[in-house]
């Protein structure tokens, strides 16, 4: 995944990458809201769409391979990394770097959806700030009592650039979303609190569960 050098928020997630330290723990709750039911599309998609907001979680991210000269992951390291999967619309309703607290835990707790999880391959050294810059298989895992028994998986690039969109191949799923298949949307939108991004993705009526 890659950084931009000179945002104030990058100062964490560099931390993170180039020293493998933890996060420092801080306490903090979020107001009590009812607690979303995973079994149904998020609240805030538009109709006949399946949206979540992404907030990763800077501080289960692992590399291995080889640095640049400002200690971020080189061109082709593979890496693994995981986030707090929100519905649709937390980031306009918080902030578009709300979702975790400096320790990568969720800020929202019970908002939380499932877990994203996110594996694969820098295209460009870390701290790349356009382009194409790692392709990446993410499964959105969205049972927390049964974890793998009711996912959505996506496979593709992800561009460096904040802002703009990207399309990834929707390539199945467990449960609801076995026969899931078509194309995805997402964004990046932010640093949040861990130093990882904010993204949101959008799954098209054309990649809906038979």
């Amino acid at each position: 995944m890659t950084q931009h050098p000179g945002n104030p928020r990058t100062t964490a997630r560099s931390i993170a990458l180039a020293l493998a330290t933890t996060l420092l723990f801080l306490a903090g709750t979020a107001a009590a809201q009812p607690a979303p039911d995973p079994a149904a599309e998020p609240a805030g998609a538009p109709p006949h769409l399946l949206g979540f907001d992404i907030a990763m979680d800077a501080s289960t991210f692992s590399f291995e391979g080889p640095t640049n000269d400002a200690g971020f992951p080189a061109d082709g390291t593979p890496f693994i990394v995981r986030g707090h999967l929100y519905p649709a619309g937390t980031f306009d309703a918080h902030g578009s770097a709300s979702g975790t607290l400096p320790d990568g835990s969720p800020e929202f707790p019970d908002q939380v959806l499932g877990t994203w999880y996110c594996r694969g391959w820098h295209l460009q050294d870390g701290d790349a700030l356009t382009g194409p810059v790692v392709a990446t298989t993410q499964i959105f895992d969205l049972d927390l009592s049964q974890p793998g028994s009711r996912t959505i998986v996506t496979e593709g690039i992800e561009l460096a650039d904040f802002g703009v969109p990207f399309l990834r191949s929707v390539t199945g799923g467990t449960g609801r979303f076995r026969n899931l298949r078509g194309q995805t949307s997402q964004i990046y939108h932010d640093f949040n609190a861990s130093g990882g991004f904010n993204t949101s993705v959008v799954l098209p009526t054309g990649a809906r569960p038979d």
